[in-house]
């Protein structure tokens, strides 16, 4: 991936070159006056120039997704070229014209389609339109007759073709039409096909960087000391313990740690690990995960409910034909992205350099203006490629660590986390609690339904987010909207608790996906209707729920008793935009669950890469399965009780299930693909083994030590 500037772009460039900036509906991104001599206007996104080069300027982050697949063909369609003959580059820093996201230029919310389909739609479009014109006046025949196709304006009737770099010099003459006619359907040659991704080559042949991948002259090496107890801060440290240390070059002193600098990261880790330091004590030095459950079941308890929703529940509890109740838990989670957390950081006299892997680079922004006197201007940020992402790289943490440690020595230093650093002192998908009562009326129906969570608001934890009438977006997603019930009230106890929080892979609809569709097949048992049957008639004019249930339930014969020894579980859950469904199918070996199969069904409107969608539905049950049958993070005196993958296991080959992916299109706007394959998971799971076993799954993970945790 490159990341060239704008200025040595055009200096490398010997010929004039068309820039289209993208009209954006989101921010504000006005175009300003181009270049009469490059034809360069500002905030470009798509640049043409003169030698054929076509390069597209992508705001968000590849993480293995397949976003900046998904984008070219986006691009390349309407502009009427290959995606791979597109180069593609990331902004040095964050600007306006990115910043879709509360306001800030990020990668995250399964947005890289949905959000940029039409900009970037809209851009190409301008492009191909001003081409268009160039080409009709050069040939002397209207633009009707002639089309854009392979990089090049074709005059069918003649067989005349003029590539895009012989017409940049006139196109960037040509104003901009600020709604350009965008193709038909009956022309779109890439989207809503497969294609293969076009970073894959990259990634194979070993020419992809990402970020623990990067070398700078003159780099130095820095590993991370971190408190062990949230919240502490160093007291102490001595040189002179680790003195004898070959390679090392000094210690910086960092927020709730040090960093040691050396000559290579294993020499700074072997360093690292024998300095002698001291930790301030903290009130958190005794608190362990009994603790915070009691806390958050004694939030139900509040005198005053916290209010998200109110939705007048109360008479149908009063007229209720019967009533259900049950409180549901789950664990705190780690991120475990196969690439460690890392940045390299050079601070100079008139700017800081960075290279890195991010989701956030706004908040890169916001850690350099906190521990440095540059503005964002003077920030020069390399957005490599993502070893994965999945939330935990929204943190801006490790830039702060990396530029002090150049500071430290006036040379670039790549800071790199080991894995027990980030498990241990990384961040979590919070803890969370949820009481949730209903009553049936006399046909089964759901009458009522209230809905109480207790636990952390993680909206509290970003400066950028405002938390309205107790409505936190981080917390309440899936139940705050919510498709069974009419009359139907929410609350949120909010607690506080010393541990760093962050957004998990579908943030809180991973949870809550798994706290109501669990809760509705107790409804279903206690209505004595079939766990699909219940849902169907609960969610009346719901077609797109309705849809993705009748698919899954085809393609998983639910109708059909299942195969001797299997016991299957159902659950659809809308997040994101989109609404997938899914059903699991297990069976007892040794009283363990192992899942044989996962049938998956999702609307996200049209499908831009079908591939894409297929393979991150199968990457959704790889990490909901893991996540749901053994994962969690205890806490003991203060301290994270895992430390690496031997005992924060991902799902082994051989507990792969099979995994079976249908596309179906309701005529639904454009959805997003990469979170929403993962809520119903857990659900669908733990209803599976209550087929099995006729218990009741409340509490995350399903395994203890290996065994059902019931």
């Amino acid at each position: 991936m490159t990341t060239v500037s704008r200025r040595r772009f055009l200096q490398a460039a010997s010929a004039a070159v068309l820039s289209i900036a993208i009209p954006l509906p989101f921010a504000q991104a006005q175009s300003r006056p181009r270049n009469s001599q490059t034809g360069n206007i500002g905030n470009a996104y798509l640049r043409i120039s003169a030698d054929n080069a076509v390069v597209a300027v992508l705001p968000t982050a590849e993480m293995g997704q397949g976003t900046h697949t998904g984008q070219l063909m986006i691009l390349g369609e309407e502009l009427g070229i290959a995606p791979d003959q597109i180069r593609v580059e990331m902004p040095l820093r964050p600007a306006e014209p990115y910043r879709l996201f509360f306001g800030q230029m990020r990668s995250v919310g399964s947005y890289g389609i949905r959000a940029w389909y039409q900009p970037l739609r809209t851009a190409a479009a301008q492009a191909r339109s001003v081409l268009t014109a160039a080409a009709a006046k050069r040939l002397e025949v209207s633009a009707g007759q002639l089309a854009a196709e392979d990089g090049a304006i074709l005059h069918r009737p003649s067989g005349r073709r003029l590539p895009f770099g012989d017409l940049v010099a006139e196109a960037a003459r040509l104003p901009l039409p600020q709604q350009p006619a965008l193709r038909p359907p009956s022309e779109r040659r890439l989207t809503g096909r497969p294609m293969r991704r076009v970073d894959t080559p990259a990634k194979i042949n070993g020419s992809a960087v990402f970020g623990i991948d990067v070398k700078v002259p003159d780099m130095l090496h820095g590993a991370v000391r971190m408190s062990p107890v949230y919240g502490a801060e160093v007291e102490s440290f001595s040189r002179e313990s680790i003195a004898g240390f070959p390679g090392v070059v000094d210690i910086a002193r960092v927020p709730n740690g040090v960093v040691v600098i050396a000559d290579s990261w294993w020499r700074a880790k072997k360093a690292a690990d024998a300095l002698a330091i001291r930790f301030t004590k903290t009130p958190n030095d005794k608190l362990d995960s009994s603790a915070l459950s009691a806390a958050m079941r004694a939030g139900f308890n509040k005198a005053m409910p916290q209010v998200v929703r109110n939705g007048d529940s109360d008479a149908g509890f009063k007229n209720a034909a019967k009533r259900v109740e049950a409180v549901y838990e789950v664990p705190f989670l780690t991120h475990i992205c196969m690439e460690p957390i890392v940045c390299t950081a050079h601070e100079r006299s008139d700017g800081v350099e960075l290279w890195m892997p991010t989701q956030a680079h706004d908040i890169v922004r916001m850690a350099v203006e906190r521990v440095t006197k540059f503005s964002n201007a003077q920030m020069t940020l390399h957005t490599t490629y993502l070893g994965g992402g999945f939330g935990r790289k929204t943190h801006g943490e490790i830039v702060e660590q990396a530029i002090l440690a150049s500071r430290a020595v006036g040379r670039p230093v790549k800071v790199t986390w080991a894995r027990e650093d980030d498990i241990q002192q990384g961040y979590y998908r919070p803890i969370m609690m949820a009481k949730l009562r209903a009553a049936l009326d006399r046909k089964g129906k759901i009458a009522a339904l209230h809905i109480q969570l207790s636990g952390p608001q993680m909206g509290r934890t970003f400066e950028h987010v405002t938390i309205k009438d107790n409505r936190d977006f981080f917390s309440v997603a899936v139940l705050v909207d919510q498709p069974y019930a009419q009359h139907f009230a929410l609350d949120h106890r909010h607690l506080d608790i010393p541990m760093p929080i962050s957004p998990w892979r579908a943030v809180s609809s991973s949870q809550n996906g798994y706290f109501l569709e669990a809760f509705i097949d107790e409804l279903a048992a206690a209505a004595g209707m079939d766990p699909l049957a219940f849902r169907r008639a609960n969610l009346s004019g719901q077609h797109r729920h309705l849809a993705v249930l009748e698919r899954v339930a085809q393609m998983s014969r639910w109708q059909k008793p299942a195969a001797r020894g299997i016991h299957r579980g159902i659950a659809v859950v809308a997040s994101y935009g989109s609404v997938v469904a899914q059903v699991v199918e297990l069976r007892l070996q040794n009283e363990v669950p192992k899942v044989e199969r996962v049938y998956v069904a999702i609307d996200c409107g049209r499908a831009i890469n079908p591939d894409s969608v297929v393979a991150q539905m199968q990457g959704s049950v790889v990490e909901a399965l893991a996540a749901a049958l053994r994962h969690q993070v205890p806490i003991a005196d203060g301290r994270a009780q895992r430390s690496n993958f031997h005992d924060y296991q991902p799902l082994r080959i051989d507990e792969m299930p099979a995994v079976e992916v249908e596309i179906v299109n309701t005529g639904a706007p454009l959805g997003g693909v990469g979170e929403p394959g993962l809520p119903p998971l857990a659900a669908a799971l733990a209803n599976a083994v209550h087929s099995a076993t006729g218990k009741r799954i409340r509490k995350l993970p399903v395994l203890d030590e290996g065994r059902l945790a019931i």
